[in-house]
């Protein structure tokens, strides 16, 4: 039994400790991944599991969409789910240590057949109970993918498998509680018994060994019987244990799978009661090119300043490749530019995103250049640190990428970092591999706008009187300056 909320018919599987997650921080993730999970360690865990894996099937995303459209129609019914879950972890804590290759020798094998059974006992009143919940709690609702959750739940345990399972767990316990047990036993080499077998189990007010009727005389076993009761109940500690083993592997995927909703529908929640817009987004196959978006936030802002609405910006970027952004200084720019990546980021893990619509190609692999502290240890400039990175970046670019560039080459002179730009910024448009770009090098962006690409866009914030910034974007041919004069006015007062 698999729940099955992440995929439609296969688990979730992590990515390698190796992988690079750099852009979770050049994106600002982290204070998203914290309001999804409210406090809860568990759930900011799976959110920075999730998130950052960048599915790239239209379909799985889709189907975590339906998924999470149902959950958020539903906070409190996938609350509960994850709660119920939550508590199996706790209970089963005893049965998991007792079972450990570690520990076991110290236990007998009554002992752990007493705590596998009642943990047994219990995890089927769960699932009664569960099974239970998504009748009363959805009824008729169309919501198709927890109603698939419940069905699996009624297909691999019906009523008669729950009522067969507590009535053979409820003599097991009063027989191993009360010692009532027939074994039965084959005579080995030297007269040791052999193939112990539990032949029945019957409840009585206390233990006693029968000897049937025979010759006069002793017989001296090699076994005592607390070895000859254990070797014969482990066998049905193995059973025992196997289903238990199974169910608790559910409930741990059950747990994982339904963290990630409950992240999801919370988040849902803070954007909301701050009056922010969201919406389900269209992925699109990733051979094909297209970025478009009407209502775009930094959902980073929305939830640091509280009582505020972030701007919203619109582009149609369909068939685009390049989108370079220059012109006024603080403006907006790496804000927009870090809602294009953290938008692209939620909807490849199947989230809603910050924005009235979103329209965009999954990529296989999204990198992100943005500006670092110079090293400390002064082993290397920041140029060089910037160019180690970037041959690091390009060493694992495909022609899916995502490239999000943040003011690259600015710790050295505008000449030298056109020249690096335009190097990178034709082969990039040469292999059809998707670019947006922020920069303040007006050579760069001229030379880009001098080129007359067909598949390229040039933003640039929006200016008002005595340098007023609305943070809104628009398409417009780069400007030479960028009104740095505003800075030293406001900060300076034009001394």
């Amino acid at each position: 039994m698999k729940p099955y909320l992440l995929y439609e018919c296969r688990e979730f599987v992590p990515l390698q400790p190796a992988a690079d997650l750099a852009f979770m921080e050049d994106l600002q993730v982290e204070p998203l991944l914290e309001a999804m999970s409210r406090g809860d360690r568990f759930v900011l865990e799976t959110a920075r599991k999730l998130v950052p894996r960048l599915e790239i099937e239209p379909s799985d995303i889709l189907y975590r969409q339906q998924m999470a459209a149902d959950c958020i129609r539903h906070p409190a019914l996938i609350e509960e789910i994850y709660e119920i879950a939550s508590r199996v972890e706790l209970q089963s804590a005893d049965y998991r240590t007792q079972m450990k290759p570690s520990f076991s020798r110290n236990v007998s094998v009554v002992e752990k057949l007493k705590t596998a059974v009642a943990l047994t006992e219990w995890i089927i009143q769960t699932l009664r109970t569960l099974r239970t919940m998504g009748k009363t709690r959805l009824g008729s609702d169309q919501t198709e993918g927890l109603n698939c959750l419940f069905r699996r739940l009624d297909e691999a345990y019906p009523d008669s498998f729950l009522s067969d399972a507590e009535n053979h767990c409820r003599l097991l316990r009063q027989a191993v509680q009360e010692r009532r047990l027939r074994i039965g036993a084959s005579l080995g080499d030297g007269m040791k018994g052999t193939n112990y077998t539990l032949r029945q189990v019957r409840a009585a007010s206390k233990f006693s060994l029968l000897r049937r009727p025979g010759k006069s005389g002793s017989l001296r076993m090699a076994h005592s019987l607390a070895e000859i009761e254990d070797s014969a109940l482990a066998n049905v500690l193995r059973i025992v244990k196997r289903f238990a083993d199974d169910t608790l592997r559910f409930f741990d995927q059950l747990r994982f799978e339904s963290s990630f909703y409950v992240g999801c529908v919370r988040l849902h929640e803070t954007l909301a009661e701050r009056g922010c817009e969201v919406a389900f987004p269209i992925p699109l196959p990733a051979h094909e090119r297209c970025l478009s978006f009407s209502g775009l936030y930094d959902p980073g802002l929305a939830l640091s300043q509280i009582g505020r609405l972030p701007v919203s910006n619109d582009w149609n970027g369909k068939g685009a490749l390049l989108l370079m952004i220059s012109g006024t200084n603080q403006g907006g720019k790496t804000t927009f530019l870090r809602s294009i990546g953290v938008a692209q980021l939620m909807m490849q893990c199947g989230l809603f995103v910050p924005a009235s619509s979103f329209c965009a190609n999954v990529c296989d692999c999204m990198f992100t250049h943005f500006t670092r502290e110079e090293d400390e240890s002064m082993r290397s400039g920041k140029l060089d640190e910037e160019l180690a990175r970037l041959d690091g970046i390009v060493s694992h670019l495909t022609v899916r990428s995502l490239l999000l560039l943040n003011e690259p080459f600015a710790s050295t002179t505008e000449r030298d970092g056109s020249a690096i730009g335009k190097d990178l910024l034709s082969v990039c448009y040469a292999l059809q591999l998707k670019v947006c770009i922020v920069t303040h090098f007006y050579e760069l962006a001229d030379w880009a706008y001098s080129q007359q690409l067909d598949r390229a866009d040039f933003l640039s914030p929006e200016r008002g009187e005595e340098g007023y910034r609305s943070f809104k974007l628009q398409r417009r041919k780069p400007s030479p300056t960028s009104y740095g004069e505003d800075l030293y006015k406001r900060t300076l007062g034009g001394m």
